[in-house]
């Protein structure tokens, strides 16, 4: 099941917060395992780090107010991809600091890298690609930075990501 009551806290907490600056913002959030979210070796599902990634996700829309120009816009954030690493396990009733930054964008896609922290140890890290979707299809990252007043901004992709994501499976 999808965790909605952890959305719903972090949206009622983050909802009517002041907006942050997309420039250098990074969303932390303190998650605790619970047995719906244990597989049968009884830690963290993989499945489940890739569904509390979304969480990561929305309190950074929220923390820099991007909700808004969602809802205008009528746009959608969509997950075009990721690419996943796991190091170590997490068990049950541990937490760890789930840890979301925007690393990048290219011509289509934005990129997000996330980092699931314990003790100090990067137990699991993703980059997840994803973008801006309207009634109309995919909306360039040019017209989203351009609508979200960040053309000063300079998000260079570092160059260790493309050789994660320029592959693509499925091909039109």
């Amino acid at each position: 099941m999808y965790p909605y009551f952890r959305l719903i806290k972090l949206v009622t907490k983050r909802f009517f917060s002041a907006k942050e600056n997309p420039e250098n913002t990074t969303s932390k959030l303190k998650i605790r395992v619970w047995p719906h979210d244990l597989d049968p070796f009884l830690e963290l599902n993989n499945g489940r780090y890739v569904t509390l990634l979304d969480l990561g996700r929305f309190d950074f829309v929220l923390k820099i107010k991007l909700h808004k120009l969602l809802k205008r816009k009528k746009w959608s954030l969509t997950v075009a991809g990721t690419y996943n690493e796991y190091r170590h396990r997490i068990r049950l009733f541990q937490s760890f600091t789930l840890t979301t930054t925007i690393i990048g964008y290219d011509e289509r896609w934005f990129y997000f890298l996330q980092k699931a922290e314990r003790n100090g140890k990067i137990h699991f890290s993703s980059v997840v690609k994803t973008a801006f979707t309207s009634a109309d299809g995919l909306v360039s990252a040019k017209v989203a930075i351009k609508e979200m007043n960040l053309e000063h901004l300079d998000i260079s992709l570092p160059d260790w990501v493309h050789p994660l994501t320029s592959q693509e499976i499925i091909k039109k």
